[in-house]
């Protein structure tokens, strides 16, 4: 842990620059990120005066309209886009880092930072990124000033304009702090995990005539985009449940945080038995996964932090592999 702030933002930031700027991801892997190229195709559209679906009501609200103020921005201020786009990672990944080693150990929090799932979140994924960096903003904010409440309320508020899929980790978080008081014990993890199984069956079956009611351009999403395999994510749901049964803290708020990561990495197990793509779930929370983790007693934590770097370097592998071919 550094506890030190400018030794930590100094280290963040060393990092962030050598993530995104020094590391060539795009040779490594063979390909250009596929959001990047789709990002400046509509910040070049925006910009030539390109009309989009207009919104109204609840439909507004979940259009994400300030994720589209970024992208005009940028068109309107900037000549070089992918630039800006890369601005945004450095700023996501140093948010990313500076929260998490100030809780585990550095070279914890650099080993499971960098693996291919953290990679795509970090550079491609950026609008869920961006918006969850956000979140952890406001988390920090608030545990280390309350008076500063109404900022970090305002960043919550701000979040989901730029992704939706922000208020399904709400709503993970509202429910696991409502239980929190209310089970005892181990139960409480069953209940993580139960709301892993619903909010699958939810967004397999449920989510998606909402947003075709809504007129959502995200109707029908889950057709157009591979799941990750099972073999991918079971890792995770072994991660999960070896949380639920040794996880040690000694207050309500480590133990929500434990929660959480079950619940989200369940939950990813889940839609990969659903034929459903979560991956990014896991990676936007890996802070706390990697936070939860900490709380094991020590051989346990040693043998997850094992288990979960070979699966990283075999994730490597994989996805170098695919390059090749």
């Amino acid at each position: 842990m550094v506890e030190n702030s400018y030794l930590r933002y100094i280290l963040a930031l060393i990092f962030a620059t050598l993530f995104v700027y020094v590391i060539p991801w795009v040779e490594l892997f063979g390909e250009e990120f596929h959001d990047i190229p789709f990002y400046i195709t509509r910040i070049i559209y925006l910009k030539a005066g390109g009309d989009e679906a207009v919104y109204s009501g609840i439909g507004w609200f979940f259009s994400e309209p300030l994720w589209k103020g970024i992208i005009i921005a940028i068109g309107n201020i900037f000549e070089d886009y992918r630039d800006v786009l890369y601005g945004i990672s450095f700023f996501i990944v140093f948010v990313y880092t500076s929260f998490l080693i100030k809780r585990v150990e550095f070279y914890v929090a650099m080993i499971f930072l960098f693996n291919p799932m953290m990679v795509h979140l970090f550079i491609e994924q950026i609008r869920i990124a961006f918006a969850f960096s956000l979140v952890l903003i406001a988390y920090e904010i608030y545990r280390i000033n309350r008076a500063s409440l109404y900022f970090a309320l305002l960043l919550l508020l701000i979040a989901p304009l730029i992704h939706t899929a922000i208020f399904v980790f709400y709503a993970i978080y509202a429910v696991l702090y409502y239980a929190d008081s209310r089970v005892e014990d181990k139960k409480y993890y069953l209940v993580s995990i139960g709301i892993a199984l619903f909010i699958a069956l939810f967004m397999k079956y449920g989510a998606n005539i909402i947003l075709m009611m809504v007129g959502d351009r995200r109707a029908n999403y889950e057709k157009v985009i591979e799941s990750s395999s099972i073999a991918y994510s079971i890792a995770w749901f072994i991660i999960s449940w070896i949380l639920a049964a040794f996880a040690e803290f000694k207050e309500h708020q480590s133990r929500i945080v434990v929660a959480y990561a079950i619940t989200v990495m369940t939950f990813f197990f889940f839609s990969s038995v659903l034929n459903m793509f979560a991956a990014r779930f896991v990676a936007v929370i890996m802070p706390f996964i990697i936070i939860a983790i900490s709380y094991l007693p020590k051989h346990f934590k040693q043998g997850t932090y094992l288990f979960l770097l070979a699966y990283n370097l075999y994730s490597f592998k994989y996805w170098l592999k695919l390059t090749l071919i």
